[in-house]
């Protein structure tokens, strides 16, 4: 075998350690080798220590160099080497061979950097799995034991292997930790309940009871009668917030479809009778598959003389249906559609149809009806009665009759001579009739009657040269050049003539003189609040029947009456405060008819005028 001799190497003074430079030493030389050192001597190599260091057997002896030239040569002690380690090998698992190399073991089998954790044999017949230095699960003769396993059929302890009959699951239902259903915990299986000493059961003698587990502070129980009286079923829940609530019945039927309170249920229609165990009269609700229908069936039968249908909220009758009305006692909230608009109502009430009888209201008492509709484009306000006096439309402000169209279309006010037709603000434009107006003349109607003294004949006299023509503003505003000319007095000049003569031209009613006054208003935007479901929580105090328990916690055939109290969520309306604007906020001009009513800032107004029948008669009085 070649020497090796590549690259240089540097050698320290009474140090065993060379390092070597562009060097390949491990692998290319053997514990063992000379080494000829740059001082000329030969040394042993104790070890080959990586591809540049080696460690001699004895300190280097000559000067510290670096750089320097070197040389290894193979010697015979790899071979002896080889052979001594092979016996000792041979020596050291002899014993392995004859146990291990069999597939036989002495001892337990371990990890070797956790030698207290591995698999074992603890007795005879019997292997096990150790961790800690402690057996986690051992097995035997068909039955596992250990640290892994259940202490008990109750030992909740988490991720443990369950046993058979562990929580009443596969064997006989246990008695709840501290006799007390409500300590069972976070662990489901079945349990023991109305027996004498188990507290928080429900009201049924002797149950049992299965624990289901959502979370560690959720739980669920559902209870059966194990007695020999009728079936019953309960139920209860446990939430973090609220605790255990009441032990609640569940409804069921017997073979024949009755429930213990008398209530029927089929399957087959399907219906669900309800019997009133007084009096016998029966009600149902039934489906029909093929129509999809749902049917309130109120004493079918008729045997009760004035059945009703009644609805109630939180000790509110809103809605009342008999056989021949329907009582609604509450308002309607948002909107109402009737017709073709009670899929999407607009208003408060809309009706709407396609023709004059299904868009119209009838009101109707005893033989005189009201319509309110339409009729071609119109709104149809309608009254017909059995009598000419019948039938009118009448119409009241403040709750008084202001105004009414007879049955022979007649437009009459609601008083005799107490009502004004227009305002000084609010003019009709234009009145068309086919003859003239009647003033009362009536002498029963009249006192004071006197004929007229020389100054009033001059003042007619001088009205009579008073007439002119003229043109109204607002009609050349209009019209322009086309505005028509019209003949008649100025009502100040004709107050100027009485003024003349010494009269006061207001205590005459040939002259009118009317005030108002105007303001621009604010008028606030029309709200409403904006409303939200919420759910509460309502206690309501139910009363319950219970059985008598005997001393051993079975029922006596007896029943009590109990108060308890229910908490129930109930939905309700609240307001979220915020706000719908129904209407927004404007600004409106308004007439008033004296400064007091009127706000402050409001604009006067004054318009002059004359009643020329009686201006005409007054002239003729003194031609």
């Amino acid at each position: 075998m070649a020497w090796v001799s590549s690259g240089t190497v540097t050698v320290t003074n009474g140090n065993a350690t060379v390092t070597g430079a562009g060097t390949d030493w491990f692998g290319a030389m053997q514990n063992g080798w000379g080494f000829v050192g740059p001082d000329g001597r030969v040394y042993e190599i104790l070890t080959v220590d990586s591809a540049d260091t080696v460690t001699l057997k004895t300190p280097y002896q000559g000067a510290t160099a670096a750089g320097q030239a070197y040389a290894v040569f193979p010697t015979g002690s790899h071979n002896l080497d080889l052979a001594a380690a092979l016996q000792q090998l041979l020596s050291n698992y002899q014993g392995v061979y004859d146990t291990v190399g069999q597939g036989r073991f002495t001892g337990d089998i371990v990890f070797n950097a956790d030698r207290d954790t591995g698999m074992g044999n603890p007795s005879s017949n019997e292997v096990g799995l150790k961790a800690g230095d402690e057996w986690q699960l051992r097995m035997k003769g068909g039955q596992a034991s250990g640290k892994a396993v259940q202490a008990s059929l109750s030992d909740a302890t988490e991720d443990k292997l369950m046993k058979v009959g562990a929580f009443g699951l596969g064997g006989v239902a246990l008695i709840p930790p501290n006799n007390d259903l409500n300590d069972i915990g976070a662990t489901t299986g079945l349990w023991r309940g109305g027996e004498a000493g188990i507290a928080n059961s429900p009201p049924a003698g002797p149950v049992v009871v299965q624990h289901l587990v959502r979370s560690a502070d959720a739980y669920v129980q559902i209870a059966v009668t194990r007695g020999h009286e009728a079936q019953q079923i309960f139920a209860r829940h446990k939430t973090q917030t609220y605790g255990w609530s009441d032990w609640e019945k569940a409804i069921i039927v017997n073979s024949a479809g009755v429930t213990p309170d008398n209530i029927e249920i089929r399957n087959s229609g399907p219906y669900l009778n309800l019997t009133d165990a007084d009096t016998g009269v029966k009600h149902t609700l039934s489906g029909n598959s093929t129509g999809g229908h749902l049917y309130a069936k109120v004493d079918p039968a008729s045997n009760a003389s004035n059945p009703k249908l009644l609805i109630e909220v939180q000790a509110t009758r809103p809605l009342e249906i008999g056989k021949d009305d329907i009582k609604l006692n509450v308002p309607i909230g948002s909107y109402l559609g009737i017709g073709q608009a009670a899929t999407s109502p607009v208003n408060a009430l809309h009706i709407r149809g396609s023709s004059a009888n299904d868009s119209r209201i009838r009101l109707q008492r005893d033989d005189i009806i009201g319509s309110v509709g339409i009729v071609s484009y119109d709104l149809l306000l309608e009254g017909r009665g059995s009598t000419g006096t019948d039938g009118g439309v009448s119409f009241y402000t403040g709750g008084t009759q202001a105004a009414r169209i007879t049955p022979d279309g007649t437009f009459r006010p609601g008083s005799d001579g107490v009502q004004n037709c227009g305002f000084p603000s609010y003019r009709w434009d234009v009145v068309y009739a086919a003859t003239g107006t009647i003033n009362t003349s009536d002498a029963r109607s009249k006192q004071d009657i006197q004929d007229l003294d020389e100054a009033e004949r001059r003042v007619a006299l001088a009205a009579k040269g008073l007439l002119k023509k003229y043109r109204l503003r607002d009609a050349v505003a209009k019209k322009g050049d086309a505005a028509r000319w019209h003949f008649g007095v100025i009502a100040q000049e004709l107050a100027a003539a009485f003024e003349d003569e010494g009269l006061d031209p207001w205590r005459y009613g040939v002259l009118c003189w009317d005030e108002w006054w105007s303001a621009e208003v604010e008028i606030p935007a029309e709200t409403a609040p904006i409303m939200e479901e919420v759910e509460e929580e309502v206690t309501h105090t139910v009363t319950v029947e219970e059985p008598v328990l005997d001393e051993h916690g079975e029922p006596t055939g007896e029943v009590q009456q109990v108060e308890k109290e229910m908490v129930v969520l109930v939905k309700k309306q609240v307001e979220t405060g915020e706000l719908e604007i129904l209407t927004e906020a404007r600004t409106e001009l308004q007439t008033f008819a004296s400064a007091e009513e009127a706000p402050e800032g409001a604009e006067y107004h004054d318009r002059q005028g004359v009643r020329y029948d009686e201006l005409f008669a007054f002239i003729l009085a003194a031609i």
